[in-house]
């Protein structure tokens, strides 16, 4: 690969010689061809990598590493260039480089904004702005002034954010900085444009723009026309928005690039909406959900490839250490053999000496392989710790992959429904009256997608093993009457009849938080699973020691074939009566949230019929003097409450 590339540089053929000059020149021409060629960064950035460790020479060893980070951000993948520049922040730190440290975390800021961290970005950008001003940089502290107002706009705090523009305008016009200032003008617009600014967002673009076109960066010119476009439609300038958008769809199919690619879909539904054209309008907002979708599965995929490649790095270089142990072991004793056998030759002076050195070296063999078995064991034992980790490992992620199918699938349904329902009404495509038909359907996606979301997050907290019964005495019958004034709204959707029967207080030692999550799934299944004008009742069987709970409804029941699936883990899950969704979490957590809190469950069930959820829990050891109950009906639309009180 070097000669390669002392054929493409003159600079660097009149210097053949192989030393740290030559890894610095290496480096500057990685650092030349960013952003324009990624494989040309990275060809120089190994050649200047591969020199510095021939030559233990760190510095060159640090920037080479930093380059290579910025040729994946060329290509995109940011968690790559987010672990390099860390390994490269770590050799700075070492030995102590300020101007390197200044520039690396400004590095590790940029890459947390791109992945929409903005406040840990802040932290580094920061760091790196008070370095910068200590070295008295101006170039540098203005690029960091420009990314600690990126990280502003991503938290929508948009006088912080145009305060650092400004303040990194000013420097950068002062050094003639068209390349800086293309970024900064392009940020500037994009802050007037989110305070709805539209006709002061667009000089900052166009300029943008012509800075853009001068570095010869072809993104830079794509997003100058996208955000260009987007402001004439804000303006209602359909055509020149038309035009600008085009321009940058054209340009961008040389570039391939998925985000703009992504944007120009958005822009577009946005402009044909304004002008009427909802066909075109539509079709533009389903290729845009479509390639929003493509790019979380896409960086889904990234994050469990870059999971899976850290873990199979740290594993062989583990393995390394221990065979660099075990043959500097191997090393040593050899060494210690041969002290040993030139002590005994000069030694041979009379037999009782070298019957003495004899018995020596024999002590000093058992030493020496009690320490190769105690490495050996020691060995083992780190190896059982490994294949411990892997397990581990394994069932993280197989959590992360169930978190993603919920969330892919079941949780981003009903907000892309919601999405579209509003982006209809916040532009007058559709009547009032139109949407009112719908919001009651979407309110009750809405409740099941929260109902679901809480079950999804104490399944994966369990899981995790990172939850902790925390019992106390509780009275059960105000836990039930708070779940039902919850569920009112839900029943009355399906005119379903509610009751419960507790009408004295029942005092149990357990959790309150699980067992309140444990009724709130039982009863909003069995309100799932009825159809209108049933009915759901809970009831209670008093015992000496416990309780039973019994929720009871007269919905569509469940086949016996899938009975047995209902608390598995293999998460069984079903469309109830009005295709309610659910994610198969509720039942399994309501069973293991149960049995930590030294209960029982079951269910009994007839399809066609009906549903009854039984589960135990200990009663407490406090009573007391007055009994209260209530009862909750919710019928035809209506709410009716009784409230019992007797004294015993």
């Amino acid at each position: 690969m070097t000669n390669q590339v002392f054929a493409q540089t003159s600079q660097l053929t009149r210097h053949p010689a192989r030393d740290t000059v030559l890894v610095r020149l290496l480096n500057q021409e990685a650092r030349k061809y960013f952003p324009k060629d990624a494989s040309r960064t990275e060809q120089f950035a190994r050649a200047a990598l591969a020199l510095s460790d021939s030559l233990r020479f760190k510095p060159g060893i640090m920037w080479a590493t930093r380059n290579l980070a910025l040729a994946e951000n060329i290509r995109g993948n940011l968690d790559k260039q987010l672990d390099l520049t860390i390994s490269a922040l770590k050799l700075a730190e070492e030995f102590n480089d300020m101007h390197a440290l200044g520039i690396l975390n400004t590095d590790i800021g940029n890459i947390l904004v791109e992945q929409d961290q903005p406040r840990q970005a802040l932290r580094y950008q920061k760091k790196a702005l008070l370095i910068k001003q200590s070295l008295k940089q101006p170039g540098e502290i203005s690029r960091t002034l420009n990314s600690i107002g990126s990280s502003y706009i991503r938290l929508n705090i948009l006088d912080s954010a145009l305060y650092f523009m400004l303040e990194s305008e000013k420097i950068k016009l002062s050094l003639n900085d068209h390349p800086g200032l293309a970024v900064t003008y392009e940020n500037i617009g994009l802050i007037y444009l989110q305070q709805k600014k539209y006709a002061e967002a667009l000089p900052y673009f166009a300029i943008s723009k012509q800075y853009y076109k001068e570095a010869d960066n072809i993104n830079g010119v794509v997003k100058a026309n996208l955000n260009i476009g987007l402001a004439h439609t804000m303006l209602h300038h359909f055509e020149d928005a038309a035009e600008h958008l085009a321009q940058a769809a054209f340009i961008n199919t040389s570039q391939k690039n998925a985000k703009n690619t992504l944007v120009y879909h958005r822009n577009m539904a946005m402009l044909d909406s304004a002008r009427g054209n909802y066909i075109d309008a539509l079709a533009h907002f389903k290729q845009f959900s479509r390639m929003n979708e493509e790019v979380f599965s896409l960086e889904k995929a990234k994050f469990i490839a870059n999971t899976k490649e850290k873990y199979e790095s740290e594993k062989k270089q583990h393995e390394n250490r221990l065979l660099r142990k075990e043959q500097q072991l191997h090393l040593a004793t050899i060494r210690q053999q041969r002290i040993l056998v030139i002590f005994c030759s000069m030694l041979l002076l009379g037999l009782f000496i070298i019957t003495a050195v004899l018995y020596l070296m024999y002590r000093r063999q058992q030493d020496l392989y009690q320490q190769l078995n105690h490495r050996n064991t020691q060995v083992q034992q780190q190896n059982m710790i490994i294949m411990e980790q892997n397990i581990a490992l394994a069932n993280g992620n197989q959590v992360k992959d169930k978190i993603f199918s919920v969330i892919s699938h079941d949780l981003r349904s009903p907000l892309a429904i919601l999405e579209g329902l509003l982006f209809l009404l916040r532009d007058d495509k559709m009547p009032e009256e139109q949407f009112r038909i719908f919001s009651h359907e979407l309110w009750r996606d809405v409740k099941n997608t929260a109902y679901m979301m809480d079950n999804l997050l104490q399944w994966a907290s369990s899981q995790m093993k990172g939850i902790h019964v925390m019992p106390d005495d509780f009275d059960l019958s105000t836990i039930l009457k708070n779940e039902f004034e919850l569920l009112q709204s839900l029943a009355r959707q399906k005119e379903i009849t509610l009751t419960h029967q507790l009408q004295r207080p029942v005092m149990v030692y357990a959790d309150a938080e699980m067992i309140r999550l444990v009724l709130r799934n039982l009863i909003s299944n069995a309100i799932k699973f009825t159809p209108a004008h049933g009915t759901v009742s809970v009831d209670y069987l008093l015992q000496p020691d416990k309780v039973e709970i019994i929720v009871q409804d007269t919905g569509i029941g469940i086949a016996v074939v899938d009975q047995q699936k209902v608390f598995s883990n293999i998460y069984y899950s079903t469309s109830g009566t009005q295709n309610e969704k659910g994610c198969g979490l509720g039942l399994p957590l309501s069973k293991d949230f149960i049995e930590r809190n030294r209960g029982s469950i079951w269910f009994q069930s007839t399809a066609g019929k009906g549903t009854s959820f039984h589960f135990t829990l200990p009663l407490s050891n406090e009573e007391e003097t007055v009994n209260r109950g209530y009862t909750i009906i919710v019928k035809d639309g209506k709410e009716y409450n009784e409230r019992m009180i007797s004294s015993n």
